[in-house]
This record gives structure tokens, C-alpha cells and sequence, in this order.
């Protein structure tokens, strides 16, 4: 019966290890880095795709994918100068960020938004 526990407990652990330890919610964090430039670091332990726009503008969105979208690995802070965010116009005050990830067969596992104040 210790056995079981012991492997049971064991397997937990080991489970545990290979999650986040954040919500999904709180993986991108996007604010103003100055320059004219949005700074957006992946919190999570896992590559995320990200794409940038102006959220006061209808954008029509083509589906993310690994070849469509920009890849910030885990930990990494990419910038992203404000002329490169979609239907950007100068003075515009937020940009909203969308983010996935994905499986290894190309499923979308987890996605989210975050709005940031630029």
C-alpha cells in the first residue's frame, strides 16, 4: 500500500513539473517599452504565437498558425515597434495582443488576449 502512495505521489509530482505553474490568463504580459515600442514576454514554460493590433479597428483575422503568427518562446520579452501593430495609427492608445498555443500535431491547445496601454 506505501508503494502506491509513493508512486502515486511521485507521478503527481512529476505531472506538476511538466504544467505551468500560471493560469493561461496570465502568461503574456504586453506594456509600453518606450521608443515607440510595445515589450510582450511569454510567462509561460512553453513557445506562444502572438499577433498585435489596434483592438478600436474591425479586423478580419485570418486563422494563427506557427508560419503566420510571431513566436516568443518561453520567458523571452519580443518588442514590437507600434508602425508593426495591425491598423496602427499614431496617437492610437491600446493595441490588443492574441495569442496561441499549439499542439505538436498544430491544434490549438490554449489561446487568449491582452490589452495593453500604449
Amino acid at each position: 500500500m506505501r508503494t502506491h502512495l509513493v508512486l502515486a505521489g511521485a507521478l503527481a509530482l512529476l505531472a506538476a513539473c511538466s504544467a505551468t505553474t500560471l493560469p493561461t490568463d496570465e502568461w503574456v504580459h504586453a506594456r509600453a517599452s518606450g521608443e515607440a515600442s510595445l515589450a510582450v514576454t511569454n510567462r509561460g514554460d512553453e513557445p506562444i504565437f502572438v499577433r498585435v493590433s489596434d483592438p478600436t479597428v474591425l479586423d478580419v483575422m485570418v486563422a494563427c498558425t506557427p508560419r503566420t503568427c510571431t513566436r516568443i518562446v518561453a520567458g523571452q520579452t519580443l518588442r514590437i515597434p507600434y508602425a508593426q501593430i495591425i491598423n496602427y495609427d499614431t496617437g492610437d492608445a491600446q493595441a490588443v495582443v492574441s495569442w496561441w498555443v499549439f499542439s505538436d500535431t498544430g491544434e490549438t491547445r490554449d489561446t487568449g488576449t491582452v490589452i495593453a496601454e500604449l
